[in-house]
């Protein structure tokens, strides 16, 4: 499996162009269906061809007011699809979202120019690539797309398929760091938390620890991509039904850890880009994860 998390201003079409790619709905609730307005992560798959991995697409909200929510997205990610309207251009979210990706270190994307139907693409298209180059992202290739009318899907499909293709192989044995995107009870079963696993593996039984080590849980059942599994490996979207003790009060932005094989620490050192720092609060926040 491949994830990626897409990218974008506010009503750009990001979650109709991967409704349109994967056939699944995105949205989770129905005031987002009502409104025609991303306000949570959303979680659909597909398969880009009869024979390839599942491509998993983590869909974050393009509203300033859900910055974090994207964040928690985009995190754990490797790789981004970057929506950008061709009736639109860029506009401020695709600056902050690319701003966001850019600060994570992200370095495989994809392009999308949507609503082609509506507008030449080529004038947005140049302008995109060129802003994408002069950040982490580099260098991407770009399709002009129409989830209306499906121009440039197939095209898309191919270029998405490239990119995971060079993505590079996670570690199956590397120690596991789950960064938590949802927690929630499921009647019978108990707490499960989800999120996109980078590396290493998770394996029914196993036991994870809480990122603040007050608690050690126990691996009940996993699942990825609604199916029941013994096992995962990364990279995948995984859903891990734990139990012990605090497993209730697990929220987005937790972690979840191999025990006693990561260090905690209270100093870090941190790079500030962008803004010179004199002229920064003198109160900043630090995002890790989700």
């Amino acid at each position: 499996m491949r994830v990626l998390a897409t990218a974008g201003h506010v009503d750009h079409g990001k979650s109709a162009l991967v409704r349109a790619l994967t056939g699944m709905e995105p949205d989770r609730y129905a005031e987002e269906r009502r409104r025609g307005l991303t306000l949570d992560l959303g979680f659909v798959w597909t398969r880009l061809d009869a024979l390839g991995d599942h491509l998993a697409f983590v869909d974050v909200p393009g509203h300033e007011r859900f910055v974090p929510t994207m964040l928690a997205g985009a995190g754990p990610v490797p790789a981004v699809l970057f929506v950008v309207a061709a009736d639109q251009g860029w506009q401020p979210q695709s600056g902050e979202h690319l701003a966001v990706l850019d600060a994570l270190g992200v370095r495989h994307a994809v392009l999308a120019v949507t609503r082609s139907d509506l507008a030449d693409p080529e004038p947005v298209r140049a302008d995109a690539v060129a802003r994408l180059a002069d950040t982490s992202l580099g260098k991407v290739a770009s399709v002009a797309v129409s989830a209306v009318t499906g121009t440039g899907l197939d095209e898309l499909r191919t270029e998405l398929a490239r990119l995971a293709g060079e993505l590079p192989a996670p570690d199956p044995d590397a120690d596991v760091r789950l960064w938590l995107d949802r927690a929630f009870t499921v009647r019978g079963h108990g707490t499960v938390v989800t999120g996109t696993l980078g590396a290493g593996t998770l394996r029914v039984g196993d036991r994870l620890a809480t990122g603040d080590g007050s608690a050690v849980l126990r691996v009940r059942g996993l699942q990825s991509l609604h199916e029941d599994r013994a096992a995962v490996s990364g990279v995948a979207r995984v859903a891990v039904n734990v139990h012990g003790p605090g497993d209730t009060r697990l929220r987005r932005g937790q972690v979840l850890l191999s025990p006693d094989r990561w260090r905690a620490t209270e100093v870090i050192d941190a790079r500030i880009d962008g803004e010179p720092a004199a002229e920064l609060p003198r109160q900043v926040t630090l995002h890790l994860g989700t």
